[in-house]
């Protein structure tokens, strides 16, 4: 088996550091960085690496698109014709139902993709941030159409599974970007508004730790969230307006001295926030 992992940045690089004896596959790795695939060659993550993917995507039998979302929908289109009939592709993209939509139109029928997110990240990108670690205990979500094999799948679960996630989860293109779009987007979103707030300034020693807390992913790879943020907008739109409502409940409690409602709003937020760790450590 040959694996082409398209990408060796943090998601990318984590991904091939442990692809190792997975169906005793051979590792090869694309990536314009020059440094990042000298790196991962000296250390053993790769088998082969090349800057392009000419003459190399005909061989892989399995392929991983760890780019941007248009980068990685604008490489399928190119290499259209050159896949391997009968290979696997999937993705890593944040967004899905216009990677899904646009990857799978491009593509032959004897080509199965897979939309796929591993739950993973940190604050800092790029080969030299990746790490055999990254996806210990997290979920992966794939998003199969009716057009994907069964063995794609089940072979994609399998390869979610060795890399160290623990929780694999099928879902569709629609249902995932509604929900990354709270989970994960909108999370971003508030973080990076407080620290665009003026008062920041003055808050290093005002804080005991919930501000660093509040704030973890507001460092942040703009040119990556800014196109997850527009790929994505309809659903984030929807998420932000919800978001400004219970605000906006919190301002009115405020205005009218009503403690019971703010006292109620607070007791919510406890027992949903509990029972949401439960079914995580489920």
């Amino acid at each position: 088996m040959i694996t082409l992992v398209v990408g060796l940045g943090l998601i990318g690089g984590s991904i091939a550091r442990r692809l190792r004896g997975f169906h005793d596959t051979k590792i090869i790795g694309v990536d314009k960085n020059s440094i990042s695939l000298q790196s991962a060659l000296a250390d053993g993550v790769i088998d082969e690496g090349y800057p392009l993917a000419d003459g190399i995507v005909e061989q892989a039998d399995f392929v991983i698109l760890c780019l941007y979302p248009q980068a990685n929908i604008a490489f399928a289109r190119q290499y259209a014709r050159d896949f391997k009939k009968g290979a696997v592709i999937t993705d890593v993209s944040g967004v899905k139902e216009t990677v899904v939509k646009e990857i799978s139109e491009a593509l032959p029928p004897d080509v199965d993709f897979v939309g796929g997110h591993p739950m993973a990240g940190r604050e800092v990108g790029g080969y030299q941030s990746s790490t055999d670690t990254l996806f210990d205990g997290a979920s992966y979500l794939f998003t199969p159409t009716q057009k994907n094999h069964p063995e794609s799948v089940s072979m994609l679960r399998e390869f979610a599974e060795y890399i160290g996630c623990s929780h694999v989860v099928t879902t569709s293109p629609e249902e995932h970007d509604a929900m990354i779009a709270y989970t994960s987007q909108l999370m971003h979103v508030v973080a990076v508004a407080l620290c665009n707030h003026p008062m920041l300034e003055r808050s290093a020693f005002f804080s005991a730790g919930s501000l660093r807390d509040c704030t973890r992913i507001a460092v942040i790879n703009e040119k990556m969230w800014s196109e997850l943020f527009l790929e994505n907008k309809n659903a984030l739109m929807g998420r932000i307006e919800e978001f400004c409502e219970t605000l906006q409940q919190f301002r009115d409690a405020l205005a009218s001295d009503d403690r019971d409602a703010l006292e109620e709003m607070m007791r919510i937020a406890t027992r949903q926030k509990q029972t949401w760790l439960m079914e995580k450590q489920n």
